[in-house]
């Protein structure tokens, strides 16, 4: 499960390509302070994890051979993962992800509906409890978007700084 927020940035790709050429170093730092910029958000997803959701979730249960359940709170914050992604295809993303099966289930179980009667009873319960899809992800992000925002700002500015440096001394 992502998050997905978009903050157009016109010039960032060819500037960090830029960058790449000037300072591999600084660039290498551009990933650990884009993962930095994402910490808060990692922070209040992963202390939304209750010990448990519902009680038949401390159980196993596969779906076509993958394992979805049992639910565990320490597997489910573990989970939360960053990734930050400068390939030629994107402009420049930081995507947080929830890598645990269960952990995003209940994020986003009903999002789509269910499709038999188990998957409804728990899509109800998990509605009645703790509200519509997404449960965690997004709240977290959206708790933290102003600090976010600002934070990547901050460091479109940096980097369009150093950049713009070296142009002028070339």
């Amino acid at each position: 499960m992502s998050v997905s927020v978009s903050t157009e940035v016109y010039g960032i790709k060819d500037a960090i390509k830029e960058l790449k050429k000037i300072d591999p170093e600084y660039r290498k730092q551009l990933n650990k302070d884009a993962k930095a910029i994402a910490q808060p958000v990692t922070d209040a997803a992963k202390s939304a994890y209750p010990v448990q959701f519902l009680s038949g979730m401390k159980y196993g249960w596969a779906q076509k051979g993958r394992v979805k359940f049992p639910y565990d709170q320490g597997r489910a914050q573990k989970g939360v993962q960053v990734k930050v992604d400068t390939s030629r295809k994107n402009q420049g993303t930081i995507v947080i992800t929830q890598k645990d099966p269960a952990a995003a289930l209940i994020d986003m179980a009903g999002k789509k509906g269910g499709s038999n009667a188990r998957g409804v009873a728990m899509i109800s319960n998990l509605q009645t409890k703790f509200g519509s899809p997404s449960r965690i992800m997004w709240p977290a992000y959206d708790a933290k978007a102003p600090q976010i925002e600002q934070n990547i700002a901050d460091l479109v500015e940096t980097i369009m700084e150093k950049v713009n440096r070296n142009i002028v001394a070339i």
